[in-house]
């Protein structure tokens, strides 16, 4: 939102606020989920019997932690004065598919959970240091997925040197 001057008015967000999300099913595998005004597809692939119009519902939670791990980065650099001009996000993670297959019942679905972070950042080294050691505290995926007890790992690569944040 622009002011007179030419300065942008910060929205102040509530702390604690409620949001919908809401889905239907239109095949054994496949659900049309709308968030906000955006819908999308969650499916199945083909040879688990989906049409594989979408990624699979766990895709999706790793989906958000990769767009939980771009937003709460740029907000944590922001905080510390560094800018980020680059991010790419991998993740890979271990699953244990005992429960969702009807095997057993399981406590850690998600043993392992890897989070390669490249990026390009202009800032002091104690900003980008800031950034590193305060995402896994911030992002509210990783924070359930590390609550739930998966090991979570960060390794970044900053303007072509190696830091690292790992679960305590």
């Amino acid at each position: 939102m622009a002011c007179e001057k030419g300065f942008r008015m910060k929205i102040r967000e509530k702390q604690i606020w409620t949001f919908k999300v809401t889905g239907r099913q239109e095949t054994n595998t496949k659900s049309v989920v709308r968030a906000r005004d955006v819908e999308m597809i969650i499916d199945e692939p083909v040879e688990r019997g989906g049409t594989n119009l979408g990624p699979m519902p766990v895709e999706t939670m790793i989906a958000g932690l990769v767009g939980c791990t771009h937003v709460i980065s740029n907000k944590l650099a922001n905080a510390n004065g560094v800018d980020i001009t680059a991010m790419d996000i991998d993740v890979v993670t271990t699953m244990d598919s005992r429960g969702t297959r009807l095997v057993e019942p399981i406590d850690i679905p998600f043993p392992d959970v890897k989070i390669a972070i490249t990026a390009e950042m202009k800032g002091s080294d104690e900003g980008i240091a800031a950034v590193v050691e305060k995402l896994r505290h911030h992002c509210a995926v990783s924070k359930m997925l590390q609550m739930s007890g998966s090991r979570v790992s960060e390794n970044w690569t900053i303007n072509g040197r190696n830091w690292s944040a790992e679960a305590a």
